[in-house]
């Protein structure tokens, strides 16, 4: 079984093979004289192996997300040994860039992976029998998603000038799986589920998100830019499972020769969207303080910082002193009295000045302030045929008045006739939120848009200069997620650090650590996930964490014991089966292996400490580190601009002596010095019961923060073959915080 031999010629008189496994090999062989067959009759070929031979399935086609289990149990002895003496050994050569995946065993038969990226990962196994080794056997696993996420591509940057139309290009964008793409453009970021944003164009454009992009729904919408500046334009494809994004920048100049267009004076800025027409309260707060500086704005892009602006006073209520408000760039006001405060604003642009712009502003006590508007979706997916919900309710008035609602469908999939519908919620005072929520009947694949605005009961609504949207994905088809969650120290969350992978009964947490738990989710369709950790058991008295509902959770391991964390992980739409992990807790006197602690973080600077806030440990400070003092911080995102940057660590050996084996440092940089490890030796021996300190040394010539560099520090322990020390720093893949 698993042989891939073949007859060389099934139709001559001589044909051969190749036997490429130990075992029997069959051969029928049948001649015709031209009228009829002969009878059967059949060869017994016995190949035998003066070596063991890995034999395993040899290549494997897997979504990302998955499991991979790999079954090399069926390897052989040399021809006469006994199966059970054989000796595996299973590595992973190469992996996708960015994927973290690592075999759950390598000494047996069976092992496993998880895909966590898409491309392919290269298994090598071996098998050993007493002093004799197979060749090895590559295993090709190429993992990929459901479907391949498009690619957007919005061109550019572009330069216009004001008033020029400008096309856009969206046709670079493109689909590996040939999918057609339908495209949307915005002048907005469309990135997030739902969200607060402002378009991004200049201030005082007319212009709309409404109305700005001519044919949004082509690959090569137009947009004539009314203001001088900086705009963006995002394009959103979809090829009828994922969505994808990018973003180009305009560059929008004055043209040649154009007169000065003189500023204008406003208290407000223009609105972004129209959909609604927004209103703005006058009223203040009697006594206090009122920051008000305007909305001004220059189409030629010139103005309007506060050397541009003036104020005066037009009138005040009788009692009020006038503020002096000569050579104020700011306007603000202390109103004292209760009243009409009338004040005029001109801007200029250094040529002209604008037309006068008044506002009156109205004391009171308990003046009526603006709403906010707030929007949060159900469920980021759906499939096609479902309610995709939109709610308002956490919308709020700081006057506590009654909303009114205004809900737009600002976008939809091409074919859908999907509407709002509404939905009143019951507050927990027993209010009724008239149409706090909007539902759509999805009917065609794609994004569905959806913006939210609040006005009291006095006509005043959220600032028009911001839009509330929410936005949901509609599947025809889905994927559920997966998710093979580990955990190891809060402190180790940023580099793959020996040995807490994943614990098991040789490798507790010790009782004052933090636990961190990774999801590792995936979801194949690529689509936006939702976490459920729970802590189904920990110790009696614990006050560890109950539950989290982000990609990680993190615990205090405040005592002894054991701690159950179930992860559930939903796609909106399906959720993947309940991962549970178990992770022990000793004291550290119960310790039952070798145990890696992370030090306080030392570094030298031209050879020179500042004020310690820790001390160095008694051996570590006779450490040939660098020259001059050192300088001990604990943990901390604080890193220096120069010299050696020192990371300290510790190992400390119960029940067993432990054997330091493979240390290796490696070095690329653009300077002259070289990485240390200091405090190991290859073959130093960590007796039981001792404490060894160690420390990782940059070199004193690379800057930290400037320069590029590759640099990683490595070991391995002779006893225990699943532990591993791997320290690696690449500024371009793992920058510092």
């Amino acid at each position: 079984m698993g042989s891939a031999a073949e007859l060389s010629d099934e139709a001559g008189a001589q044909p051969t093979f190749t036997a490429d496994l130990p075992g029997t090999y069959e051969a029928d062989l049948v001649v015709n004289d031209g009228t009829a067959d002969s009878g059967h009759d059949a060869v017994t070929i016995i190949a035998t192996n003066p070596d063991p031979v890995a034999i395993a399935e040899t290549e494997y086609h897997v979504l990302i997300g998955t499991t991979v289990m790999l079954d090399g149990s069926g390897s052989v002895p040399p021809t006469g040994g006994d199966t059970t003496q054989l000796v595996y050994n299973w590595s992973l050569q190469d992996l996708p860039t960015g994927s973290t995946a690592a075999l759950a065993q390598t000494g047996t038969g069976l092992t496993s992976f998880y895909a966590d990226m898409a491309g392919t990962y290269t298994a090598i196994l071996t098998v050993g029998y007493q002093e004799k080794i197979s060749a090895p056997l590559t295993v090709t696993i190429i993992a990929s998603t459901a479907n391949t996420k498009p690619v957007a591509d919005a061109g550019g940057p572009y330069t216009i000038e004001r008033g020029q139309t400008l096309t856009l290009d969206g046709n670079g964008s493109s689909d590996a799986d040939g999918n057609p793409l339908t495209y949307r453009w915005y002048l907005f970021p469309p990135s997030y589920t739902a969200r607060e944003v402002t378009a991004q164009k200049p201030a005082g454009s007319l212009l709309t998100v409404e109305n700005a992009l001519v044919d949004y729904d082509t690959a090569t919408p137009s947009i004539t830019p009314d203001v001088v500046g900086k705009w963006t334009a995002y394009l959103v494809v979809h090829d009828g499972v994922s969505i994808s994004e990018s973003s180009a920048t305009i560059d929008v100049t004055l043209p040649d020769g154009a007169e000065n267009t003189p500023p204008v004076a406003t208290w407000f800025g223009e609105p972004h969207v129209s959909f609604y027409e927004g209103s703005y309260s006058n009223e203040v707060e009697l006594g206090t303080t009122i920051w008000a500086s305007g909305n001004s704005y220059d189409a030629d892009g010139g103005c309007c910082g506060s050397s541009n602006r003036r104020y005066s006073w037009i009138s005040t209520p009788e009692g009020y002193v006038q503020e002096d408000q000569t050579g104020k760039g700011s306007f603000w006001f202390t109103p004292d009295v209760p009243g009409a405060y009338t004040v005029e604003m001109i801007v200029n642009d250094g040529e002209d000045d604008s037309a006068p712009k008044q506002r009156t502003f109205t004391a009171r006590t308990g003046a009526n302030e603006a709403p906010r508007a707030a929007l949060a979706v159900d469920s980021g997916t759906v499939l096609v045929g479902d309610t995709a919900w939109f709610d308002g309710r956490d919308s709020s008035d700081p006057n506590d008045d009654p909303l009114e609602y205004i809900w737009t469908l600002f976008d939809k999939p091409d074919g859908s006739s999907a509407k709002l519908t509404f939905q009143n919620v019951t507050s927990d005072d027993g209010a009724v939120l008239v149409n706090a929520r909007a539902g759509i009947v999805t009917d065609q694949p794609g994004a569905y848009v959806v913006m939210l605005a609040v006005r009291d009961s006095h006509g005043v609504t959220n600032r028009p200069t911001t839009l509330i949207y929410g936005k949901v994905l509609a599947k025809s088809e889905n994927n559920p997620p997966e998710t093979n969650p580990t955990a190891r120290l809060a402190t180790n969350r940023i580099n793959p650090l020996y040995p807490y992978l994943g614990m098991d009964e040789t490798q507790p947490l010790v009782t004052g650590q933090q636990a961190y738990l990774a999801s590792n989710a995936i979801d194949p369709d690529l689509d936006a996930l939702y976490y459920l950790w729970t802590m189904d058991k920990k110790p009696e008295g614990s006050t560890a964490t109950e539950a989290g509902d982000r990609e990680y959770f993190m615990f205090l391991a405040d005592l002894p014991g054991t701690y159950q964390v179930t992860l559930v992980v939903s796609d909106g739409v399906a959720t993947s089966e309940p991962y549970t992990l178990t992770i022990p807790v000793v004291t550290p006197e119960n310790y039952p292996t070798l145990r890696l602690i992370q030090g306080d973080q030392s570094y030298i600077v031209d050879g020179s400490s500042g004020s310690s806030q820790g001390a160095v440990p008694p051996d570590l400070a006779t450490m040939d580190i660098d020259q001059g003092g050192s300088m001990t911080l604990p943990y901390s995102n604080t890193f220096p601009d120069s010299g050696a940057l020192t990371r300290l660590w510790a190992l400390t050996a119960s029940k067993g002596d432990y054997t330091i084996v493979d240390l290796n440092v490696t070095t690329e940089h653009g300077g002259t010095e070289q990485a240390r490890l200091v405090g190991l030796t290859e073959g130093q021996v960590i007796k039981e019961g001792e404490t060894v300190n160690f420390a990782l040394v940059y070199p004193a010539d690379f800057n930290i923060r400037e320069s590029g560099g590759d640099f990683r520090w490595q070991f391995k322990i002779k006893e225990r073959e699943d532990f591993f020390f791997d320290f690696h720093y690449d500024k371009e893949q793992v920058p510092l915080p």
